[in-house]
């Protein structure tokens, strides 16, 4: 919440319904016995599903028990609560809601290119081209928190890939992506430092991916990340001198490096840019630190 500007939580606060992402609608469950059931789509298998209610509590009902499960374009967020509030109260709100920590994982859902569990470089079907990890959600590399964003067994895109040549699938990808990042920033933390056909596949040293820094005052500053030196294969462990061993996910590998913008003055937002290498880069998960 605290990398989101005050007036947008504020628009969402006083009309939760205007804009409900898939992931956010509310679901009502009818079952056999008679009873209804209704919050948030935590996962959903062959035989169950899973459910979060209002109070965070997840309930899960067998698909044999379920009369009717429907889907409503409402959020499980209730209408009218700012009239509980007077001004100072929400304008305490806003300010609790957006003051930051020393770590603020990022959100990529909006932004990420390709689901990791699925092949992400020449056939969506071979397994050694996925990244699964263990566990999703907030994951811990040192001190340092980041949000992986939950695959949903392949449903959902949870990882930014940007575009390489040599893949079928990697050649429909993106050469850039933006990431907002509004406010000062120390450092911009990365589970990245892995590519399709990185090192030591490709040529040496030459540039797999630029972080660009755009500021508030419109000003950019970039960080060329280069093959060997920041980036390597992700297929298997190989260690390069920039970036470090973070997860090892079945066989392969995702990696840390950071970044520290020359500058102290606030952020507007990230871009991830492909380099002109053979290269095709990933990210898996940003975390800003705080000055």
């Amino acid at each position: 919440m605290a990398l989101h500007p005050k007036a947008e939580l504020l628009v969402h606060i006083l009309d939760p319904n205007a804009s409900v992402e898939g992931n956010f609608r509310v679901y009502t469950v009818a079952t056999l016995d008679g009873l209804v059931l209704n919050g948030l789509l935590a996962s959903e298998t062959k035989t169950a599903i899973e459910l979060f209610d209002s109070q965070g509590k997840k309930q899960t009902i067998l698909r044999e028990d379920i009369e009717e499960l429907v889907a409503s374009p409402l959020s499980l967020m209730p209408v009218g609560f700012e009239k509980q509030l007077d001004v100072s109260q929400m304008a305490d709100l806003l300010a609790f809601l957006t003051q930051r920590g020393k770590y603020v994982p990022l959100d990529i859902a909006k932004v990420a290119t390709i689901t990791s569990v699925r092949g992400m470089f020449i056939d969506e079907e071979n397994d050694v081209e996925r990244l699964v990890f263990d566990k999703w959600g907030l994951v811990q590399h040192k001190e340092i928190p980041f949000l992986v964003l939950d695959p949903k067994g392949g449903e959902v895109a949870n990882a930014i890939l940007l575009y390489g040549p040599n893949g079928e699938v990697c050649r429909r990808m993106p050469r850039s992506v933006t990431v907002p990042c509004e406010g000062p920033v120390a450092r911009l933390h990365l589970l990245s430092g892995v590519s399709g056909w990185g090192f030591p596949y490709g040529e040496p040293e030459t540039v797999s991916m630029i972080v660009r820094l755009k500021y508030a005052d419109g000003t950019t500053e970039d960080h060329p990340l280069r093959n060997g030196v920041h980036f390597a294969d992700y297929i298997r462990r190989v260690d390069v001198p920039e970036s470090e061993f973070a997860f090892q996910l079945r066989g392969q590998q995702i990696r840390y490096l950071a970044v520290t913008p020359k500058r102290s003055e606030p952020l507007e937002s990230v871009e991830f840019v492909k380099g002109r290498d053979q290269s095709s880069p990933v990210i898996m998960a940003v975390t800003i630190e705080s000055p």
